[in-house]
């Protein structure tokens, strides 16, 4: 690794090595597994067990600033996101998990925006918050370069354009709202599209950034270490980290609060609020009753935990996913 994207510095040192990462890889693998109802097939397993990020790394973090970020030994699959196949019908069975995931964000968000506004979603995926936005009362079109995922929210009547933001070539100051929900941590070069959200944003536009949170990441590996931890409190920190979709760390960087607002800020962007979250959905073929509980019991515990134990410094957020909001400076 070069230089840090976020501070600019060159030291880092291993948090996790490659071969304990992909030792943790395969504890997703098992989890997984064990919370299926039934054999799965490959395309089944896309956003399960089979990752773009999952080649030999070792996980660094940067000595300044804490970004986690892969530093990898090998060339990625030759296959890209953009050329992954989804099956639609694996797709249309997961949809309504997704949008009665993001239809729970009525709070804080929809009141954030003004109804008809104008807004733009970076890695629409399945369409789930274009149609949650169209409910909400505002105009939602989306980018996204996956080419399975685009042709699918396509086919529910969304407006998807399968490019990079760059490319769309957008008047200046045209959106009310920019949301990047799931996709920020993969981004190679997130200055070039941060630069490219605050041009066409109105002054005073919305910009929401959802990623998973390196922070916590990094709190349970130091406290999975620790030879005295309770073995009860082990097998909960893992099973958190294999609902949040966080084990073996399959995402090219590992924000936190402090990170994201270093990073976004000097874009002409100042910080309105915060909120700790979680995975929008585990994307099993099945949800059956007891995984729903498992899901709910374990998230529930972890929000309690985000505001208690783990929340040891001030102003930190402690959850497994992370959520921030800004507004464009006039």
């Amino acid at each position: 690794m070069a230089e840090c994207p976020v501070c600019g510095a060159a030291a880092f040192s291993v948090l996790v090595e490659a071969d304990k990462l992909a030792e943790e890889c395969r504890v997703r693998e098992r989890f997984i597994q064990q919370h299926l109802t039934r054999p799965a097939s490959h395309s089944e397993l896309k956003d399960l067990t089979e990752f773009f990020h999952q080649e030999n790394a070792d996980l660094l973090v940067c000595s300044t600033c804490a970004l986690l970020v892969r530093d990898k030994h090998e060339l990625p699959p030759a296959q890209s996101y953009a050329q992954d196949e989804y099956d639609p019908t694996v797709m249309e069975r997961l949809y309504p998990q997704y949008l009665a995931s993001f239809r729970r964000k009525e709070v804080p968000y929809r009141s954030l925006l003004p109804p008809a506004a104008r807004v733009l979603e970076i890695g629409s995926h399945y369409g789930a918050f274009l149609q949650t936005a169209r409910e909400w009362g505002w105009c939602a079109e989306g980018i996204d370069i996956g080419q399975d995922t685009s042709r699918f929210a396509q086919s529910r009547g969304f407006i998807v354009h399968r490019c990079e933001l760059q490319d769309c070539n957008y008047p200046n100051s045209v959106f009310d709202g920019v949301f990047i929900w799931n996709c920020f941590e993969q981004i190679d070069d997130p200055k070039l599209l941060l630069s490219e959200c605050r041009r066409i944003l109105k002054p005073d536009g919305l910009l929401t950034v959802r990623t998973p949170n390196g922070l916590f990441y990094t709190i349970c590996k130091k406290l999975l270490v620790d030879p005295n931890l309770p073995s009860d409190t082990a097998a909960f920190l893992l099973e958190a980290m294999g609902y949040n979709n966080l084990l073996g760390f399959p995402y090219l960087y590992g924000h936190h609060r402090a990170t994201l607002e270093r990073l976004i800020a000097p874009f002409g962007f100042r910080p309105q609020g915060m909120l700790n979250s979680e995975l929008l959905t585990l994307p099993l073929p099945d949800h059956p009753e007891w995984v729903e509980r498992e899901e709910r019991a374990v998230n529930a515990e972890m929000r309690i935990l985000a505001r208690s134990v783990l929340a040891d410094d001030q102003g930190a957020l402690t959850g497994p996913w992370i959520e921030v909001w800004f507004r464009a400076e006039p």
